[in-house]
């Protein structure tokens, strides 16, 4: 195809010396132009949780192959009965929408296995079209250009265009293939049952894509890359303003990329809760209120009374680094040569003692865009060795838990949940948060009915499935880019229709219990997994659910993180300036985190004491300008390389240049930047 339409191309420049011979002026008001009627068609393309056919073709088809042309075959039975469930739930989803908006979508039903699949085949068939009709309008506008110049006052556009798709048909299929246009023609009206006058909607094309479901960083970031979908900013201040009071603002702002965004994200529930829990016997006991702690390193005369009076419970059911984590987080960087690739650089995330890292301060600012993860050397932070010092004398007091424990219960103990947890601790029955005189203030009792005093040690965080997981996009093929956002829009603000996509038609595949306020399916005829449907937090809850369900979920959204360093890669980023790290540094690092940790190790140190002392003196090396590390006689860690978030390796020592590489602080720092994702609290 591409190849016969250059020769087209080249052909249209030879014939166009006799192609206008019968061209006149009063052509004008014979161009054939369809007329736009005001009523539009749109597709959307979304993923069924059971294999539906879309069409009576299909379902024939299946029939003929599978059933053997036998109606009475439960298997063609049952296909049937879905599909017919599945072509209503579309056809009151249209209802909706063309009530609304004047709009009606065309839902094509595709399983997992066959969607991603046959979406990318068709957005690959759909670039070729474009280029093809890209080179059919040049072919055009050349014609029309040559002509226009020749004859000015003898023709007119509208007559050299019909001319030209009258001598070369084969470009009549691109005709109006660049109009991206909403359009506001008149309507179009049909004479429906009993008299009425019904608006007439444009069938959809064949292969048209409109609204896409896109799955995962790895496709969303290749259909943005392909130009496959669209970016959707402009209308996010507009039609699509609404969502902004929707969806979460932590999914909106972790889908951008380059400042711009290009898929709506559905809500879901994301991440879980770190929470300290404290016996609340055990406190009551020793005279403690809820107000007596903050975190672990508030607990040091509780955990003694603990250890002292009751010997055979476990003071902490965690471990010193567990506990450590909770503050402070550890630069570690894995260096791997490769002979093809050179050196692969990754983060380690198993955040191993290190000293270099960062004390994460308030645990509601651990998320990218609220906090600097900076290469700072702890040693020099007198918060982060305080943390160092309490927790440690925890450890050589013998409160945390050993492998080979036998104490029973916990007085302080760790669990990840949700904000269920958070909200009977902090809200009564009616959502309105306790007074803290409250005698129940801050208590958290378990299906047990045990009772704890609970803090959040740690605020969920967003990682990439979350953010990534679940979204709808606007492919850039689609001439509706407005209407596919007014439709998205409602779909993530309108609980009737993402009840509807999500759950089918109330009364016929679903029912709500009035004295639960829980969904009941009366059949599975209709099945889509919620988190692919839209806006989770306005729909019912699955089946088993609590009818509060989403609305936590909502709470605990509003609370919800993304990750720091998520979207954040070493060699993506030194690619991108043509550099390396400074791999002298990085071994000489990794020896000096070594040789500093094992000195204060417990099977160095031997007693409290002693670590002090060990910690004291560890202070004072990592603060010289120049350590030298043992092994490395003539090399030296140079701290100040380490922690400059502006390093330039254009002006190393003395004005000379650093052949030794990259800062990875420095490279860290630039993406911070350029990402727009340094807290507000950076100058």
């Amino acid at each position: 195809m591409k190849k016969r339409l250059v020769c087209l191309f080249l052909a249209v420049v030879m014939l166009a010396s006799v192609a206008l011979t019968a061209c006149s002026q009063k052509d004008d008001t014979s161009a054939d132009i369809e007329t736009n009627t005001g009523a539009k068609t749109i597709t959307m393309r979304i993923v069924t949780e059971q294999k539906v056919f879309n069409t009576d073709e299909e379902l024939a088809k299946y029939l003929s192959d599978v059933c053997g042309g036998d109606k009475n075959d439960n298997r063609y039975i049952e296909m049937k009965r879905i599909k017919e469930a599945y072509d209503a739930v579309e056809e009151a989803f249209s209802k909706e929408t063309k009530s609304m908006y004047k709009t009606n979508v065309d839902i094509i039903f595709y399983t997992e296995e066959e969607y991603f699949e046959e979406l990318e085949k068709t957005m690959a068939e759909y670039a070729l079209e474009q280029l093809e009709a890209g080179m059919a309008e040049r072919a055009l506008e050349f014609y029309i250009d040559e002509y226009m110049a020749a004859y000015p006052e003898q023709y007119s556009e509208a007559a050299i265009t019909k001319s030209f798709y009258k001598h070369f048909p084969e470009y009549k299929k691109f005709e109006g293939a660049s109009s991206k246009g909403e359009g506001s023609g008149e309507e179009k009206y049909e004479t429906g049952d009993y008299g009425i006058q019904q608006l007439v909607y444009p069938e959809a094309e064949a292969n048209q894509l409109d609204i896409v479901y896109i799955q995962g960083e790895e496709m969303y970031n290749k259909y943005i890359e392909n130009g496959w979908i669209v970016a959707l900013d402009e209308y996010l201040g507009s039609t699509g303003s609404l969502l902004n009071d929707y969806i979460s603002t932590t999914l909106m702002s972790g889908v951008k990329v380059d400042g711009q965004t290009f898929a709506i994200p559905n809500n879901v529930k994301m991440g879980e809760y770190t929470y300290m829990l404290i016996d609340k016997e055990l406190a009551d006991d020793f005279k403690y209120t809820y107000d007596s702690f903050a975190d672990i390193t508030d607990c040091e005369y509780f955990l003694e009374d603990v250890k002292n009076s009751r010997p055979n419970t476990l003071p902490i059911a965690s471990t010193f680094d567990e506990c450590m984590n909770l503050f402070v987080w550890y630069w570690n960087i894995n260096v791997e040569e490769d002979f093809e690739l050179g050196y692969q650089y990754s983060v380690d995330t198993t955040n191993k003692p290190s000293v270099l890292g960062c004390v994460y301060g308030d645990s509601a600012d651990i998320g990218r865009g609220k906090i600097e993860l900076k290469f700072e050397n702890l040693f020099a932070n007198e918060e982060y060795t305080d943390i160092l010092r309490i927790l440690k004398s925890y450890e050589y007091d013998g409160l945390y838990k050993t492998e080979n424990d036998t104490r029973e219960g916990a007085a302080i103990s760790f669990m990840t949940g949700t904000y269920a947890i958070k909200k009977q601790a902090f809200y009564d029955d009616k959502g309105n948060e306790k007074d803290a005189s409250d005698l129940s203030y801050g208590v958290y009792t378990d299906e047990d009915g045990k009772s704890y005093y609970v803090y959040v040690a740690k605020y969920p965080q967003a990682e990439s499935s979350a953010l990534y997981g679940n979204m709808f996009a606007v492919s850039a093929n689609s001439k509706n880019t407005e209407s596919c956002m007014k439709v998205l829009t409602a779909l993530n603000t309108n609980s009737k229709l993402k009840n509807l996509l999500q759950y089918g038609i109330e009364g016929v595949n679903y029912v709500i219990n009035e004295d639960t306020g829980m969904l009941e399916r009366l059949n599975r005829d209709y099945l889509m997994n919620t988190e692919r449907t839209g806006n989770c937090f306005i729909s019912h809850p699955e089946e088993g659910l609590p009818a509060d369900y989403w609305e936590d979920a909502k709470k605990q959204s509003n609370e919800t993180l993304i990750n720091p360093l998520l979207g954040f890669d070493f060699g993506t980023r030194l690619a991108e300036y043509g550099s390396a790290l400074d791999i002298k540094q990085l071994d000489i690092w990794a020896s000096c985190n070594e040789s500093t940790w094992s000195k204060l190790s417990r099977e160095q140190c031997g007693t409290y004491e002693v670590f002090t002392l060990a910690l004291d003196s560890a202070i004072v090396d990592l603060d010289k300008e120049r350590v030298t590390v043992e092994g490395y006689s003539d090399i030296y860690l140079r701290m100040d390389k380490l922690t400059d978030n502006a390093y330039d390796i254009n002006t190393g020592d003395s004005g000379n240049v650093d052949m030794n590489g990259e800062s990875p602080y420095t490279i860290y720092y630039k993406w911070l930047t350029e990402m727009k994702y340094l807290p507000d609290t950076v100058e």
